[in-house]
């Protein structure tokens, strides 16, 4: 059966569903509903934001003060084996306002010689980020992601069926983990023709990008607007993971994904994208108060057919970040560099889509009270792209931005 054919929300729906019909259940226990609540005051200047259709680095609609993000997530208990976490996000800068984040069932097997087997199956983010550790697949620490997970966000959020496998070797802990899934073909679209970007957003299955203005070539072949939920080819991708955790205070990993698409399935000016990346991440804990964690990443994105001998898009992507946190009593004072890329490979002289840039914050989490919390950032942006003609703006912009939040969360 192609996986066009299957709805993703049904398809939760009766994961769900079944789930409940055969465990005893914990659905509506007080430590099963969970929430947050950002109120931003922000100031920047620079470029017009990708969030209105231009070639902006940062989630900044305006400047003010404004409601950033309601999220609500519940994690209801199915049994000894089985759980669900189920989410939803009202952000207003995005369209539509409100949408679903993530909903998945988890299973868990007893435990086994092999080690420990567990599994989820629904609407999630692949394991890729590092950062977004807290309620609802947010930033804890940070108002923006670095520009690796930022995309994660935006573009990479898949339906599928994931196996984990956990074993102790020693001292040592080894998880693989393996995913196949759909519904992630037009991944690469805004990584394309926007590029990298550093922000808190968090795309959902019916979440719409305007597009910043593209060259002549491309006008007439890609669709204003791209949806990063699509199934267009009927075909599966899959990543695969490997975590290592040795005896130090230290966390590896490494995750490859390919979304398998097949380039030229197209339906009202949606592409399904042929896109794969590896990406490398570790965390070091120095001492009880000092983090140092760090990703990198390296992929490529094709889209279309041949012309003059050559793939309409083909373009090679890099990005990595180095960030230090260091603990001062209950607050957090973290610290982030980003440098980030996008090589265009093919018809440059048609449609150039290259990009270098590079950016660092700093934001500290400060603890009010056991549910509310004051986060500010400094972020500074600078990238050079020379797509940025196609809509008149000069091809180096330098973006800044300081923005506070009081987070309320229960």
């Amino acid at each position: 059966m192609r996986l066009s054919r299957i709805a993703p929300a049904g398809l939760i729906a009766a994961l769900l569903a079944a789930g409940a019909a055969h465990a005893q259940s914990n659905l509506f226990g007080a430590d099963t509903l969970h929430g947050q609540a950002d109120i931003r005051l922000a100031s920047g200047d620079g470029e017009r934001g990708f969030l209105a259709g231009g070639f902006g680095k940062t989630g900044r609609t305006d400047n003010g003060l404004s409601l950033s993000d309601i999220a609500l997530e519940w994690k209801p208990r199915l049994g000894f084996a089985a759980s669900a976490v189920v989410s939803a996000d009202y952000q207003p800068q995005l369209s539509p306002r409100l949408d679903w984040n993530e909903a998945y069932l988890k299973l868990k097997a007893p435990p086994t010689p092999l080690g420990r087997i567990q599994g989820r199956a629904g609407l999630y983010y692949p394991p890729v980020s590092m950062e977004h550790e807290g309620v609802a697949w947010s930033d804890p620490d940070m108002l923006s992601a670095s520009a690796i997970n930022s995309w994660i966000g935006e573009e990479v959020k898949v339906a599928g069926v994931e196996a984990s496998l956990t074993q102790t070797l020693g001292d040592h802990e080894l998880t693989t983990t393996g995913g196949v899934f759909g519904w992630n073909d037009t991944a690469g679209t805004l990584l394309t023709f926007r590029g990298w970007a550093l922000h808190g957003v968090r795309a959902g299955p019916h979440t719409e990008f305007a597009l910043p203005p593209m060259s002549a070539f491309m006008t007439p072949r890609q669709d204003e607007d791209t949806y990063p939920f699509r199934e267009l080819d009927g075909r599966p991708g899959y990543y695969g993971r490997l975590e290592w955790r040795p005896p130090a205070a230290v966390v590896l990993n490494a995750t490859y994904y390919d979304n398998g698409g097949d380039r030229t399935s197209v339906k009202d000016g949606q592409w399904s994208w042929e896109t794969r990346f590896l990406n490398l991440g570790a965390r070091w804990e120095l001492s009880d108060t000092v983090r140092l964690q760090a990703q990198a990443m390296n992929g490529e994105t094709l889209m279309g057919f041949r012309r003059r001998g050559d793939r309409w898009i083909d373009v090679g992507f890099r990005a990595a970040y180095l960030m230090v946190q260091k603990r001062l009593g209950e607050d957090m004072l973290s610290g982030r560099l980003d440098a980030f890329e996008v090589n265009d490979r093919t018809l440059q002289a048609l449609d150039n889509n290259d990009e270098t840039g590079w950016a660092a914050a700093v934001d500290w989490r400060h603890r009010l009270s056991d549910h509310a919390a004051l986060v500010t950032e400094a972020l500074y942006v600078t990238s050079d792209r020379p797509s940025r003609a196609y809509g008149g703006g000069a091809p180096r912009q330098d973006q800044a931005l300081v923005q506070s939040a009081l987070r309320l969360s229960f």
